[in-house]
């Protein structure tokens, strides 16, 4: 191939997410990525099954693909780190049984506050066409949409091109250290964080005006009267397909407090499920005990049904007895961010506990700042508090947004996000 097929490649090649049909080509990507020789039929057909589990570190669902011409050409296997020491701990001592290679003394390739490139294969004759550069690029672009501070990877120490490419990509040396009984240098790439706006919509009429008023995420809801409720499927449904802007769905069956019955937990469980089954960008649930600590059992299922779904714990979190305490559970549990008012009942009166809790979080999972959030104060909390995202209804009156109150409070974020400058340092112009 010529540089004009080159070209022609590149214009013609897309990216897409994985399907459990994809698993065989995904068990090949593993198997190629940590240099295994003579992949023969059973050895293929074994890693095929593994690929089609979806909680292990290799699954299909944490696959991107690349098509050219309609042949599956390159595939990545990227996931968040906060996922890692669960998927680990199932991933591990399967690759035990399968080849005797044990692994669990290694340290964490990865944790939370990460999104972390794993596995790179290119089919051979479609090498050195700048495939696998656009299989990397699409998993940095996934950690921003995700909104995820760092992306990372390992490199073997003697691969000095590929540490060539990542490095003109971005990347920089962080460590070095030994993973899978071989010498590794970690990568790491920071990503700026500019202040963004989640609308809580309580309505189909809300999302749309959201969108209408150039929002890119909601909170998608019902009955604010009762706090926020889960909304109908058919909205959700609605949302999801026919909205240009990230849907992430409210799960919470019922009023009041959130210590859930084990009916009302299936409620929730099969609600998380059906988001997940359909496309939902992410979802929002939060779960107490009595006694005012985090659900840790509840909460870990929640995400573990949620899957690759971004998952936030909503503002439950507020009614914990001890945050520092329950913070650290819900990182370890996987969620993606807190819903949080700093235990106070608008963010304005809780900055200085919002500031607490940024400091504490250190980038390992999202403080989306709400309750009370409009135009005159986003600005404020987001500098006063240090965080990089700020959730409100934007009403007026009534429960549902208004457009204006939208468009001012996102202009009002865009000018605070312009204190933002080269590498994300803020502060200065």
């Amino acid at each position: 191939m010529g540089i004009f097929n080159n070209q022609i490649i590149k214009e013609n090649l897309t990216i897409r997410k994985a399907v459990i049909e994809d698993a065989p080509f995904v068990a090949r990507c593993v198997l190629e990525a940590i240099g295994f020789e003579n992949i023969t039929d059973e050895i293929l057909a074994r890693q095929t099954a593994f690929s089609r589990r979806e909680d292990v570190l290799y699954s299909w669902r944490h696959a991107l693909m690349a098509e050219y011409e309609g042949e599956t050409v390159g595939c990545i296997i990227a996931y968040e780190g906060r996922r890692y020491s669960w998927l680990r701990s199932i991933t591990f001592p399967i690759i035990k049984e399968m080849c005797g290679a044990d692994f669990s003394g290694q340290r964490d390739e990865t944790g939370p506050g990460e999104y972390y490139l794993d596995s790179l294969y290119v089919v051979p004759k479609y090498r050195n066409y700048g495939i696998g550069t656009k299989l990397m690029l699409s998993g940095i672009a996934n950690t921003r949409t995700l909104r995820i501070p760092r992306v990372g990877l390992i490199v073997s120490t003697e691969k000095p091109d590929a540490q060539k490419l990542y490095r003109s990509l971005g990347f920089a040396e962080k460590e070095c250290f030994i993973a899978f009984n071989e010498p590794f240098i970690k990568m790491t790439m920071e990503l700026e964080q500019p202040p963004m706006l989640e609308v809580c919509a309580a309505s189909l009429a809300s999302a749309r005006t959201a969108a209408k008023a150039g929002a890119t995420r909601i909170e998608l809801c019902q009955h604010l009267d009762l706090g926020g409720l889960t909304p109908d499927r058919e909205v959700i449904l609605t949302c999801v397909r026919e909205l240009p802007l990230q849907t992430f769905v409210l799960i919470r069956p019922r009023g009041g407090d959130f210590c859930y019955s084990d009916e009302e937990f299936r409620t929730i469980l099969d609600d998380i499920c059906f988001c997940r089954d359909n496309g939902v960008p992410g979802v929002v649930v939060g779960f107490l005990n009595p006694d005012g600590d985090i659900d840790v059992e509840k909460s870990l299922i929640a995400v573990e049904a949620a899957g690759t779904m971004p998952i936030t714990f909503h503002r439950a979190f507020d009614r914990c007895r001890d945050w520092r305490k329950g913070l650290e559970e819900i990182i370890r549990c996987g969620y993606s961010r807190i819903l949080t008012s700093g235990q106070q009942p608008t963010a304005m009166q809780g900055i200085e506990t919002l500031k607490q809790i940024q400091k504490q979080a250190d980038g390992r999972i999202a403080i989306l700042a709400g309750s009370g959030v409009n135009s005159e104060n986003a600005a404020e909390i987001i500098r006063q508090a240090g965080v990089s995202e700020v959730h409100g209804s934007c009403k007026i009156a009534g429960y549902e947004s208004d457009e204006c109150e939208i468009a001012k409070t996102l202009e009002a974020i865009r000018k605070e996000g312009d204190v933002y400058t080269y590498n994300g340092v803020k502060g200065q112009k």
